[in-house]
């Protein structure tokens, strides 16, 4: 009877366990059930505070569970996008505009990070759309921007590229990054006064920027070609002349080209694309006369400036003697 009573225990025991962890398990995923609105909202609420980086954490997570949350991906591209992690809001911005086609600010935001990642087209189509919905920000007009003077397909797209430059500055007129695209835009179509003009603009509102003291170079540049009728090319070197690679019977040999390093905040920013240098390979093996033909923002362009210095080579030879040569060299970064 005592061993009896005592499997009789056991087994009840053994009942309520079970039942307790049934309970429990059906508590904890009514809680799972519960957890992404909740949660979307507790990171749309971190956001509003300020709390960048906790937002995003748990917006990441709301995301993993519900890919259909688009409350969840807007404001996650929001906090990565403030903190300045531009590339890595892209996708957030992406879901945004499949699950809500008529985000204006997403696609505005979203062809900005396109832009940046060397992808001007879609940064075009994306920004077209945005202002076709009435966006009021200036993110897309800088995309459209910069994404014609990337075409180099002649006048009207650096014209077009400096209209919608001022468009943005309209719009934020902080928004500097839009006067290097200005001032590119001018300097191809051989506009020096108004290209030295938008560098010094950058460089009032940018002063410690990572690539400021190259914009002051090349603003003073600009600005004495501005005063003097001079060939794009730039002068030849004293006493020697400054031979295209056609003319040369031999061309100069780089037998060392160190290659530039991003920088921290170009990697945030998620920035991809390529910085176009003109340069003259001398014929006393020095690199001179460096100008920059295309830029790429957040030190970039500073980084192949310092990399093209390091050149080492042989130089150019034509009727048995050394001479000096134009050459262009291409830096391309890209971040995968």
């Amino acid at each position: 009877m005592h061993n009896f009573r005592q499997r009789r225990l056991a087994v009840l025991a053994s009942l309520f366990i079970y039942l307790s962890l049934v309970v429990g398990l059906t508590r904890t995923v009514h809680a799972q059930e519960l957890l992404g609105p909740t949660t979307t909202e507790q990171g749309i609420q971190l956001y509003e505070q300020g709390e960048l980086q906790r937002a995003a954490k748990v917006l990441e997570q709301v995301v993993a569970k519900r890919p259909g949350d688009a409350d969840a991906w807007y404001y996650l591209g929001l906090a990565r996008y403030k903190q300045g992690w531009i590339g890595a809001a892209l996708l957030p911005f992406e879901r945004v505009v499949e699950l809500r086609p008529n985000s204006a600010d997403a696609r505005a935001k979203l062809s900005y990070a396109l832009i940046l990642g060397n992808k001007p087209q879609k940064a075009i189509a994306m920004a077209q759309s945005a202002i076709d919905l009435g966006d009021q920000s200036a993110e897309a007009h800088y995309a459209i921007a910069e994404a014609s003077l990337r075409s180099n397909e002649g006048g009207s797209q650096f014209e077009t590229a400096i209209q919608h430059a001022d468009a943005a500055l309209k719009i934020n007129p902080r928004f500097s990054v839009a006067l290097i695209t200005k001032s590119f835009a001018h300097y191809k179509l051989e506009q020096y006064s108004e290209a030295a003009e938008s560098l010094e603009r950058y460089l009032a509102l940018s002063p410690n920027d990572l690539d400021a003291d190259t914009w002051r170079q090349h603003a003073s540049m600009l600005a004495e070609r501005a005063r003097v009728v001079e060939p794009i090319t730039g002068p030849s070197i004293p006493g020697t002349a400054t031979l295209k690679p056609r003319e040369v019977s031999q061309k100069a040999r780089v037998f060392s080209k160190p290659e530039p390093s991003y920088t921290e905040e170009a990697r945030r920013k998620g920035v991809e694309g390529t910085v176009v240098l003109r340069a003259v390979f001398s014929s006393d093996g020095e690199i001179t006369n460096l100008r920059v033909t295309q830029a790429l923002p957040f030190g970039l362009t500073t980084a192949s400036l310092q990399a093209a210095r390091r050149i080492r080579f042989t130089p150019a030879m034509k009727d048995g003697k050394p001479v000096s040569m134009y050459i262009q060299l291409e830096y391309n970064f890209n971040l995968f």
